[in-house]
C-alpha cells in the first residue's frame, strides 16, 4: 500500500474517530447514576421490544396489550433494528435489563459511525478525495443526524439512514463501474430489502430511484441514447429487494414496501417500453415526460374506478397526504411540514438551519455545473447525486422528520460548493499571475460550514434525554407503589389495569412503571386521552376511564402549558375557548378561561381533585413550576371508587365536606367537596382516607359541615381505605 492509500485511510478514521466522540458526548446525559435514560420517547419502545427479542430471539412483539389497553394494540414497526440490537446484546454476552440497554445505547453510535464511512466512498466515487473527506466530516456535524446517533437515541431512524445511504452509494456504484453494474444494483436491492425490514415508510427513499429513472431516460432519449443500461440497472436493485420482502409481503408492516417495490418495477418498465418506442418512431424526446404527465393524471383520474390497483394507487395517495398535506400539524411535532405558515417561515429561515439550506440550494447549483463539466461516464452517477439531494429537501419541507437526512445531503452539496468556489478563487489568482492567500481556503471553509457547526455545537453541548429527572422519578414511584399488572413479558393478554396519561407519555410509563397505558406514541387511544383531559364533568371522565380499565392518571406542567393546543385539536375543539394569548412584546402570557378551569385536566392539575369524588392525589414530583402558587411538574392521581357519605339535615342546608391534606413533597392543600341532595339526605362521594395509604395523606378527619343562615354544624368523620376502595357507605346525623 503506497503511502497515499495510507494517508487516506488515516483521514478518514480521524474523521470516523471524531464522530464516534461527538456521538459520545452529544450523548452524555443519558449516563445516570440510575442507569440508561434513553435519549426520545420511541426509544423507550424500541427497549421494550430489544429487552422482548433478546429472550425470543430472533421472534420479536407484533402484538401488546400494554399498548391501548385494554383492547391492545398490533405492532406495524418492522423489525431489523431491534433484531440487530438484540443480537448485538446475545452477542456481547448481556441479558440482564441494564446490559442490553447499555449494548442498545451504543447501536446508534455504531450505525453513525458506519454511516460516515459510507458518505465518504460515495462521494470519493464521484467527485475526489478531499471533497469525499469534507463530506465524510458534514456527515459528523450534521445536526439532526446527530440527534438520531448520539449515544442513549435507540431509534430505529439511526439505521433507516445508514440503509438509504447505502442503497444510494451502491446504485452509485451501478452507474459508474459499468464492468460491474449489476452485482452493484444487486448491492443496492439488498439494502432497500433491508430498508423495508427497518422503516415502514422506505418507499419515499425507493422513489428517489424512480425520479432518477425518468429524468436518466428523457436525457437519454434527447441525446439519441438507449435507456437498457438505466432500466436494467434500477429494475435490477428493485426486483432483488422485491424478492427478499416476499416472505412478509401480507403483513402490515410490509405491505406498503411491497406493493411500492412492485408498483416502482412496473413504472420502470413501462417508461423504458415507452421510450424505446418513441426513439423507433424518432419521435421528439418531449413526448416522454408530457407522456408520463398524461399518464399519471389519467390513471389518477380513473383509479377509484377500477379498484385502485389492487390498493397501490390509495397507497400513494395516502402517502403523498401524509408527507406533504400536513395532516399531522399541530398533533405530532415530527411529522409537520418544516414551514407552514410565517411564523415557521421565520423561524426557519433566520436560523443556522435556514441558512444551512440556502448554502446548500447554492451546492445543487455547484453539483448540476460539475455534471455538465464532468466526464460522461460519471454524469448518470452525479445526476443520482442530485436528485437525491433534491428529494431530501423537498421531503423535509413536507415532513420536518426527515431533516435527519436531509442536513447529510446539507452537508454533502456544501462540500461541493467549497472546492468549486475555492477553485474559482484559484483561477481568478493565477489569471493575475498571484497566488492565492493561504487564508482563503479556511475563511471560506468557515463561512460555509459555519451555520451548520452553530446548530451542531447548541445541540451537542445540551441534548438532555426528553424525560426530566421529575418525569423519570415518578414513574420509578409509581412502578414501587402500584400494584404489579400481570403478562409484563408476554403481553398477549389484557392486565389488572392501565395508565391514563397524555400519548407523548406512554411509552416512559409502559417502560419505566411497568403498567399498561390508554395512549401512547403509535397515537392509539389519543382521542380517547383527550376527550378524558377536556371532559367537564366527572361522569363524562370517569365514563371513558371505565372503559379503559383506568386505576392512574398523570398530569403535568407541559400539560396545561404546551400540549393544550394538540389536546384540542385531537378532541375537535378550539383552544381559544380554553386560554387566551395576550402579547406582549415578545412575551405571550397564557390566561386560561373558565371553560378549562371546567375541565377534568385542570380540576386534577390545579385544584389537586377538589370538587371531585373519585380522585385523589397520591404523588407529586419535587419541581415545582409556575407562581400564584407554584405547581408540581408532575402529578399521580388514582381512580377510586370513593367513600359515599350520607348525611342527614334539613332541606334548606348547604353540605359539604373538608379534608386538610399534605403531599408528599409537604405541601399542604384542602380538599372540599359539595354534597348534593338524594331524597331526604344529602350525600357526597369522596376520595381521600384519613389513614395513611400513601406519602401524600390527610392531616385530619373529614370535616364534614351543615348549614344556612341559621347557623353552622359540623363533625368529624374518619374514613377507613376500605371505605374508599370497596365505596362503602357512611350515614351520619347533623
Amino acid at each position: 500500500m503506497d503511502r497515499g492509500k495510507r494517508s487516506e485511510g488515516a483521514e478518514l478514521l480521524a474523521i470516523v474517530l471524531v464522530g464516534f466522540l461527538i456521538k459520545l458526548f452529544a450523548g452524555r446525559y443519558s449516563l445516570s447514576e440510575n442507569g440508561i435514560i434513553f435519549s426520545g420517547y420511541d426509544d423507550y419502545y424500541h427497549m421494550r421490544r430489544i429487552l422482548y427479542t433478546v429472550h425470543h430471539f430472533p421472534g420479536t412483539l407484533w402484538f401488546d396489550s400494554y399498548l391501548n389497553s385494554p383492547y391492545g394494540f398490533d405492532i406495524t414497526w418492522p423489525p431489523l433494528f431491534d433484531q440487530l440490537s438484540a443480537a448485538l446484546s446475545i452477542v456481547l454476552g448481556q441479558h440482564t435489563q441494564s446490559g442490553i440497554e447499555m449494548v442498545s445505547a451504543f447501536a446508534p453510535v455504531i450505525f453513525g459511525c458506519i454511516a460516515i464511512i459510507v458518505v465518504y466512498y460515495m462521494i470519493r466515487e464521484l467527485c475526489d478525495r478531499k471533497v469525499a473527506l469534507l463530506a465524510a466530516f458534514m456527515t459528523v456535524l450534521a445536526p439532526y443526524y446527530l440527534l438520531y446517533t448520539l449515544f442513549g437515541a435507540t431509534d430505529h431512524h439511526c439505521l433507516e439512514v445508514l440503509l438509504q445511504l447505502a442503497s444510494l452509494l451502491f446504485m452509485i456504484y451501478a452507474f459508474s463501474r459499468s464492468e460491474k453494474r449489476y452485482l452493484f444494483a444487486v448491492l443496492s436491492g439488498l439494502a432497500m430489502a433491508a430498508l423495508a425490514y427497518t422503516w415502514q415508510g422506505a418507499d419515499v427513499y425507493y422513489g428517489i430511484f424512480l425520479i432518477f429513472a425518468a429524468i436518466k431516460i428523457t436525457i437519454d432519449l434527447k441525446s439519441g441514447v438507449g435507456s437498457k443500461d438505466t432500466a436494467t440497472t434500477i429494475l435490477v436493485g428493485y426486483v432483488v429487494a422485491l424478492i427478499l420482502v416476499s416472505p412478509f409481503w401480507n403483513t402490515s408492516w410490509m405491505l406498503p414496501s411491497f406493493l411500492g417495490l412492485a408498483a416502482m418495477a412496473v413504472a420502470v418498465l413501462a417508461m423504458f417500453g415507452i421510450s424505446s418506442l418513441l426513439a423507433a418512431r424518432n419521435m421528439s424526446w418531449k413526448a416522454f415526460p408530457l407522456g408520463l404527465a398524461a399518464i399519471i393524471i389519467v390513471l389518477s383520474l380513473i383509479s377509484p374506478f377500477i379498484g385502485g390497483f389492487f390498493g397501490v394507487s390509495g397507497l400513494i395517495n395516502t402517502g403523498l397526504d401524509y408527507l406533504w398535506g400536513g395532516k399531522m400539524t399541530g398533533k405530532i411535532a415530527e411529522a409537520a411540514p418544516l414551514i407552514y405558515d410565517l411564523d415557521t417561515f421565520s423561524q426557519v429561515m433566520f436560523s443556522g438551519l435556514g441558512l444551512a439550506i440556502l448554502l446548500s440550494i447554492a451546492g445543487i447549483g455547484a453539483t448540476a455545473i460539475m455534471i455538465r463539466k464532468s466526464d460522461a461516464s460519471k454524469r448518470p452517477s452525479q445526476l443520482l447525486l442530485l436528485v437525491w439531494a433534491i428529494m431530501a429537501l423537498l421531503l423535509t419541507i413536507g415532513q420536518t422528520r426527515f431533516l435527519y437526512i436531509s442536513t447529510i445531503s446539507m452537508g454533502v452539496m456544501i462540500s461541493i460548493l467549497f472546492f468549486m468556489l475555492l477553485d474559482l478563487i484559484n483561477k481568478n489568482f493565477a489569471g493575475k499571475e498571484q497566488r492565492t492567500p493561504k487564508w482563503v481556503a479556511p475563511v471560506l471553509l468557515l463561512i460555509l460550514i459555519m451555520p451548520t457547526l452553530a446548530d451542531t455545537i447548541s445541540f451537542t453541548g445540551s441534548t438532555p434525554p426528553a424525560i426530566d429527572n421529575d418525569w423519570y422519578q415518578s414513574l420509578n414511584w409509581l412502578r414501587d407503589n402500584s400494584n404489579v399488572t400481570s403478562n409484563f413479558d408476554n403481553p398477549i393478554r389484557s392486565a389488572e389495569y392501565s395508565v391514563m396519561s397524555w400519548w407523548d407519555y406512554g411509552n416512559w410509563v409502559l417502560y419505566i412503571s411497568q403498567r399498561p397505558v390508554v395512549a401512547n406514541n403509535f397515537q392509539a387511544g389519543a382521542i380517547d386521552a383527550a376527550k378524558f383531559y377536556l371532559s367537564e364533568s366527572e361522569e363524562d371522565a370517569s365514563s371513558v376511564l371505565d372503559a379503559r380499565g383506568s386505576r392512574y392518571i398523570i398530569t403535568d406542567y407541559n400539560l396545561v402549558y404546551g400540549k393544550l393546543p394538540a389536546l384540542t385539536l385531537w378532541a375537535n375543539e378550539d383552544v381559544d375557548s380554553y386560554m387566551k394569548m395576550n402579547e406582549y412584546g415578545t412575551q405571550i402570557e397564557a390566561i386560561p378561561t373558565q371553560r378549562f378551569f371546567n375541565t377534568t385536566l385542570a380540576r386534577l392539575y390545579f385544584f389537586d381533585g377538589a370538587g371531585t369524588g373519585h380522585f385523589r392525589l397520591i404523588h407529586e414530583s419535587s419541581t415545582f413550576l409556575g407562581e400564584s402558587p407554584a405547581k408540581s411538574e408532575v402529578k399521580i392521581f388514582e381512580y377510586v371508587p370513593g367513600a359515599l357519605i350520607r348525611i342527614k339535615a334539613g332541606p334548606d342546608q348547604k353540605v359539604g365536606a373538608l379534608l386538610n391534606v399534605t403531599s408528599n413533597q409537604g405541601r399542604a392543600f384542602t380538599y372540599v367537596n359539595e354534597a348534593s341532595q338524594d331524597g331526604d339526605s344529602f350525600v357526597i362521594r369522596v376520595p381521600y382516607s384519613t389513614v395513611d395509604r400513601y406519602e401524600t395523606r390527610a392531616t385530619s378527619p373529614y370535616l364534614i359541615f351543615s348549614g344556612n343562615e341559621a347557623g353552622i354544624k359540623t363533625k368529624n368523620v374518619d374514613v377507613s381505605e376500605e371505605d374508599i376502595i370497596k365505596g362503602n357507605t357512611l350515614d351520619i346525623v347533623l
